[in-house]
């Protein structure tokens, strides 16, 4: 488990398992109304079916995001052709940011999942004058916007405003998505009400909603370009061919059709609103990455991607090429908050062999052949990283290999200045939270400096 947010959602899934109480997330036993219920379900369900703590939190989000490029390929097949719709899904698959957060025990994902599926299920409205189905449409758009609003409140309405733009000659169909949305989230939600009353909604609505956006006791104030990176690494690495956008049409090419511009007004609505607030985290972005994969396979209903030429394949082999760079400098960057420690010089062999590999591609194979090869470049590299960096992550950043260091003596331990993440995810791993030291007698404190891993000191050791 990583960072301050997985080992508590994690934490409050296993416990709804155990108590059987799916209404009111419990973090140690007390009240937890951050986020609503559906990965707490998710984390439950695994429980419930006897995997093991870290797989019962993760495996579910993983199973939600390759159940999601099967429809979202179906979908946009229907839209734009199966060439299209395999672009987009292969593109999407082997993006740094989709990748990344379909591991993650966390919301963003669940949310990217049925919103993406909310907006992909508009596109044949505006592609037809009269759609058959019309009815039916909309009580399934409804139905994700309310599981949506499962795993992350209002966010997912929000984010619907340019659907809801773009739908505005169906006004009169409304009614049915607002109903299906209501009957699918409202039964949590009023249940969750009664039982707690004011203390939900102050907690869930006025404090992780409205103040997130202007106050700074979140803890995750950045500037108002922090998703400008963001969003170029998690398209990584495939940013270049996002370039393709921009680029001039054949005559009589209907590039920006409706369905086009809903995709484009969706991810830049996104992006904006996500931009506005002080608190930002790099998963708040996740929703848009689908949007936008979709806009740019679009591009490929009348073209091949096999077509395009090596300029345009050069700076994704490049960027594929970095990925042993980065697999050494990851654990670093995650552990300090900077990127360090990356090496170029003196690599081995098989870092040699992943480095070389989609060059290789790029320059010998043949034109038909470069994108799959790339992806599949994309794959083995992924893997190499995985190989590399996620000992050195489960060493230096999770709090596991901590935790199994001072377990023989954790009933004597104290929380002596702790950054969260390491705290969380130390109570995560022993089923309770550490009390801080001035609580009562310890023998050993834990101590850290910012994010740096936390020493165990002796309190009985005399005073030098």
């Amino acid at each position: 488990m990583l960072g301050p947010d997985e080992p508590r959602y994690a934490a409050i899934g296993q416990a709804m398992a155990r108590t059987g109480d799916l209404i009111t997330p419990r973090l140690w036993g007390s009240p937890w109304f951050e986020k609503p219920p559906l990965l707490y379900w998710m984390t439950a369900a695994g429980t419930a079916l006897g995997l093991e703590s870290e797989l019962a939190a993760r495996l579910p989000v993983a199973l939600l995001s390759l159940t999601f490029l099967v429809l979202a390929f179906e979908l946009l097949r229907r839209e734009f052709g199966d060439h299209a719709a395999g672009v987009s899904v292969a593109l999407l698959a082997t993006s740094a940011g989709w990748v990344a957060y379909s591991e993650l025990s966390l919301t963003d994902l669940p949310l990217a999942v049925f919103f993406s599926l909310a907006v992909f299920l508009a596109l044949p409205l505006l592609r037809k004058s009269t759609a058959t189905g019309e009815q039916i449409r909309f009580l399934l758009i409804g139905a994700c916007l309310g599981m949506a609003m499962l795993a992350k409140g209002l966010v997912p309405v929000a984010l619907f405003v340019p659907g809801i733009w773009f739908l505005r000659r169906w006004w009169r169909h409304w009614w049915l998505a607002a109903l299906a949305c209501v009957l699918i989230a409202g039964p949590w939600y009023f249940a969750v009400f009664a039982r707690n009353g004011n203390q939900f909604l102050e907690e869930f609505f006025w404090k992780q909603h409205f103040q997130r956006i202007y106050s700074t006791s979140l803890q995750h104030v950045q500037p108002w370009y922090y998703y400008i990176p963001v969003l170029l690494g998690g398209l990584f690495p495939w940013t270049p061919l996002f370039l393709l956008l921009a680029r001039p049409g054949k005559p009589g090419e209907h590039r920006w059709d409706p369905r086009r511009r809903l995709l484009l007004a969706t991810a830049c609505f996104g992006f904006l609103l996500f931009s506005i607030p002080l608190n930002k985290l790099p998963g708040y972005l996740i929703p848009v990455l689908p949007t936008l994969f979709a806009l740019l396979g679009s591009r490929f209903d009348r073209k091949l991607v096999t077509e395009l030429g090596r300029g345009w394949l050069l700076a994704p082999a490049l960027l594929i090429a970095c990925i042993p760079v980065i697999a050494h400098g990851l654990p670093g960057a995650l552990g300090a908050g900077r990127i360090a420690g990356f090496r170029v010089l003196g690599i081995s062999a098989t870092e040699l062999f992943y480095v070389a590999a989609p060059l290789a591609a790029l320059l010998l194979a043949k034109r038909s052949w470069r994108p799959s090869l790339l992806i599949l470049s994309v794959v083995a590299g992924g893997i190499y990283l995985k190989v590399t960096a996620y000992p050195a992550i489960d060493e230096t950043v999770s709090a596991r290999a901590l935790w199994q260091e001072i377990q023989p003596r954790s009933a004597s331990v104290c929380d002596g200045g702790m950054n969260r993440d390491w705290l969380y995810g130390l109570n995560y791993y022993q089923g309770a939270s550490i009390p801080p030291c001035g609580s009562g007698h310890f023998d050993f404190a834990l101590r850290a400096q910012g994010r740096a891993r936390p020493e165990l000191f002796d309190l009985r050791a005399p005073l030098k």
